[in-house]
């Protein structure tokens, strides 16, 4: 993601901070997969597993604890990465600049943060991952979430807004200067000892949200 678009499809490479890292993985316990990753990114994250995009996770089977920081930009429903027509290129169904031949076509094309939010919780509600911490790099996702809903919305889960706009890493390895919108923490879980290490882990970068009765679900 770049630093001055929410959905920019030029990159989708942002890389995690490592004090976010390290509540989620306090938070978890264990980081089993990171399904949206690198061999770079994963130097942080130290996930048991992880898919990198060739592999394209989106379709993977998952399980245990799940990181997730999913690609910026634009995917299609398969999780392939979708590049728009812009000013100095056409869309890569012509150029095929996101890795496949030409000509080709996309369908269900949406944010990509949105396609894998509901991918995870998909596999969530199926039993397949335990707990999830979730980086969401743009808030708006809280919004984008209910048009079109499937399955349950962020906003069901405990949720840390950082006080101040997270810097995410670049591919290089250098910080990237604040962006130019909000980001949130997702926790997807339904284990006690879980919220309550999110809880505490969290609030040392911002604000939790526990949705009222939340403790008390089955």
């Amino acid at each position: 993601m770049t630093d001055n678009a929410r959905h920019s499809s030029a990159s989708n490479e942002h890389y995690s901070p490592s004090e976010i890292v390290e509540a989620a993985r306090t938070s978890l316990e264990t980081i089993d997969l990171d399904p949206a990753s690198c061999e770079a990114a994963n130097r942080t994250v130290r996930a048991a597993r992880y898919y990198t995009k060739e592999q394209n996770g989106f379709l993977q089977e998952w399980g245990g604890n799940v990181f997730l920081n999913s690609p910026g930009g634009w995917c299609d429903e398969l999780g392939r990465q979708v590049i728009k027509k812009s000013k100095e290129s056409g869309p890569c169904t012509e150029t095929g600049d996101c890795g496949l031949p030409t000509p080709h076509e996309h369908f269900g094309t949406d944010s990509s943060q949105k396609r894998w939010w509901q991918e995870l919780v998909f596999k969530w509600a199926a039993g397949h991952v335990k707990s999830a911490v979730f980086v969401c790099f743009s808030i708006e996702l809280l919004q984008s979430t209910q048009v079109d809903q499937q399955g349950p919305l962020p906003l069901e889960f405990p949720i840390c807004f950082p006080r101040k706009r997270v810097a995410y890493i670049k591919p290089d390895g250098t910080v990237g200067g604040s962006p130019p919108h909000a980001s949130c923490i997702i926790c997807v879980t339904k284990d006690l000892g879980t919220l309550y290490r999110f809880r505490r882990a969290f609030s040392i970068i911002g604000h939790v949200v526990i949705p009222y009765g939340f403790e008390n679900r089955g």
